[in-house]
């Protein structure tokens, strides 16, 4: 009998070692300290609170209620020369100016944790929920806190120095136009937390848009307009995963901006190799 008591002990201890080694983790970067958390220490976590979104909520398009953690609670008070960097499971990284992140107008973000016993709504018909955690906002329905600032399936945040630091190759010259650093400004929200260009970036869902070729060298510009607009109304494929840019989210005059900026940028182009 003893024997078999000790069979048990030993297999449940394999059960419990398989399920933390599963538990969805959480990777947080400040400078050069890192810190991992597990779910389960998220959901211990002091600061955790009971929050609400409204239909602002960019993965569910409806009100939620979460449990979550300020982000500050995580990030602390960083300088306003630094940005927040979230990357998620699939590749997408989206980098937000920290000082944003202290808030948009009334809007203050959260990191939501998802909690295993309690799982979120799938975001599509076979797809996963937005978790496991999810960066939120509350209060952001009337704010311009992006689509982008909403990243889901983070596995990893990253505190670190501005992106013009980082990556010297994806800045404009110091005599571009003032059209050309606004469009930069906006292709860092909206373009690189997907795409690199000049090789530069850390963002690993689309390809890079200055080497070999930059769009604006194989497009026309109503063409380059449309793939932005409804990639799928002008290349349709299995793999193709780019979201459509509609006017509430990239006005006409941005979208005029961001393509002058990817002119700017085939002067300014890295070799391939």
């Amino acid at each position: 009998m003893g024997r078999l008591i000790q069979i048990a002990v030993l297999g449940l201890l394999a059960c419990l070692q398989v399920a933390m080694a599963a538990e969805p983790k959480l990777t947080v970067t400040l400078d050069s300290r890192t810190s991992t958390y597990t779910l389960s220490d998220l959901l211990k976590h002091p600061a955790l609170l009971d929050v609400s979104t409204d239909s602002s909520d960019e993965a569910y398009k409806r009100p939620m209620r979460y449990k979550a953690i300020p982000i500050e609670s995580l990030i602390g008070k960083p300088s306003d020369d630094q940005e927040a960097q979230f990357v998620a499971l699939d590749g997408y990284a989206p980098v937000i100016d920290a000082k944003r992140l202290r808030g948009i107008a009334g809007a203050r973000a959260y990191l939501a944790i998802e909690p295993s016993d309690a799982a979120w709504p799938p975001l599509g018909q076979g797809k996963p929920s937005a978790g496991p955690f999810y960066l939120i906002w509350i209060n952001a329905s009337g704010t311009n806190v992006s689509p982008s600032e909403w990243p889901y399936q983070i596995a990893t945040i990253r505190l670190q120095q501005s992106l013009a630091g980082r990556f010297p190759l994806i800045t404009p010259n110091e005599t571009a136009s003032d059209d050309v650093r606004s469009g930069f400004k906006i292709y860092a929200k909206q373009c690189l937390p997907c795409h690199t260009i000049n090789r530069q970036g850390e963002a690993a869902m689309g390809p890079d848009l200055n080497v070999p070729m930059n769009p604006t060298e194989y497009f026309t510009e109503r063409g380059l307009k449309q793939l932005v607009r409804n990639p799928k109304s002008v290349r349709d494929w299995n793999g193709g995963v780019m979201p459509g840019f509609d006017i509430e989210r990239l006005s006409d005059g941005d979208l005029d901006q961001v393509i002058a900026y990817l002119k700017h940028m085939t002067g300014k182009k890295r070799a391939s190799q």
